[in-house]
């Protein structure tokens, strides 16, 4: 892989989503969010009711979202938009608010077909949850992936079960190494997402989450890293304003980013290292809303260190065999 360049022109130390991608096709490919109408399991009463509490009333879909629409519209709008603002010609339907894989695999079909009714799209990306991939979905998943590109992310936010049971998530990490697991033996390609910051996780708690996803055996193909962020209307803004949950200082953030990488295989994708969002969405951390200066310093404290993504994986893999 061509290294990606930084505006001051050195390497990325970190492999890029977008070169993965311009590798694969042979030029840009970009996403078009889509919101088909899912739930999640646990907001529906399934496993819980009210959903992660970090979560707004999107589902982590993107604002540019008109959810008035049929998913045929929206592919039609998305395509039209972000081809006018970027010359795109390639595209992925990206179904990304709430678990889109929580139906009946007849209804996952009649939704993912939309997709192919536009030439110009070129694949499935799939954003869910590891306890709505039962094998049949995930052999539908299969069916496409011998035909198109499906890239497949499954959101884990921490290994830690005392987290994920703090934050209403409603599955446990056993159940998102072995849909993982499922997943990788179909074939598929697999990214995860993890989230700093969580309530009463320590760095050591983070780190460990990071080496988790890091094991080769388990051949993760991507990762994002956000920060924790305090949306508006969801139960943690209520704990923030109450004093009772803190956000990470972005120095801080860089540094655990920086460790991350290090740590992480050098094959693994990298698809975004910062969540961002409208001021009128989210109440802190502020810095969240300069996504390109704190990605841009996350590269300067690896050049500083002269380290790049990887430098600290055998050390990591060998860490993990002893324990």
């Amino acid at each position: 892989m061509s290294p990606a360049m930084s505006m001051d022109l050195k390497p990325t130390p970190y492999k890029t989503f977008n070169s993965y991608l311009k590798n694969h096709f042979g030029e840009r490919v970009y996403r078009v969010p889509i919101d088909a109408g899912f739930t999640c399991p646990n907001r529906d009463g399934v496993r819980a009711f009210g959903g992660c509490t970090f979560c707004d009333d999107r589902g982590s879909g993107a604002p540019t979202i008109n959810i008035e629409l049929s998913v045929r519209e929206q592919l039609a709008s998305g395509i039209k938009r972000v081809g006018r603002r970027f010359k795109a010609k390639k595209f992925m339907a990206y179904f990304q608010a709430f678990s889109n894989t929580y139906a009946p695999v007849g209804v996952l079909r009649s939704l993912y077909d939309v997709a192919f009714e536009f030439p110009e799209v070129e694949g499935l990306c799939i954003g869910t949850r590891p306890d709505c991939l039962d094998d049949d979905v995930l052999d539908l998943l299969a069916e496409y992936n011998e035909k198109t590109f499906v890239w497949l992310e499954i959101g884990l936010q921490s290994s830690k079960n005392k987290t994920l049971d703090l934050i209403n998530r409603g599955h446990s990490s056993e159940e998102f190494f072995d849909a993982v697991r499922r997943a990788k033996a179909r074939g598929l390609r697999v990214a995860t997402h993890l989230i700093f910051g969580l309530p009463e996780e320590t760095r050591e708690d983070m780190m460990e989450t990071v080496r988790s996803i890091s094991d080769p055996s388990l051949e993760l193909d991507a990762v994002k890293i956000h920060q924790l962020c305090i949306y508006r209307g969801t139960p943690m803004e209520k704990d923030y304003r109450e004093g009772t949950l803190p956000v990470l200082d972005e120095d801080l953030y860089v540094e655990m980013v920086a460790d991350a990488l290090e740590m992480l295989p050098p094959d693994m994708v990298i698809m975004r290292l910062v969540a961002e969002g409208m001021e009128e969405e989210i109440i802190a951390p502020t810095w969240s809303f300069e996504k390109e200066r704190v990605t841009k310093r996350i590269d300067e404290v690896m050049h500083a260190r002269d380290t790049v993504q990887g430098s600290k994986f055998q050390g990591a893999k060998e860490a993990a065999l002893t324990k």
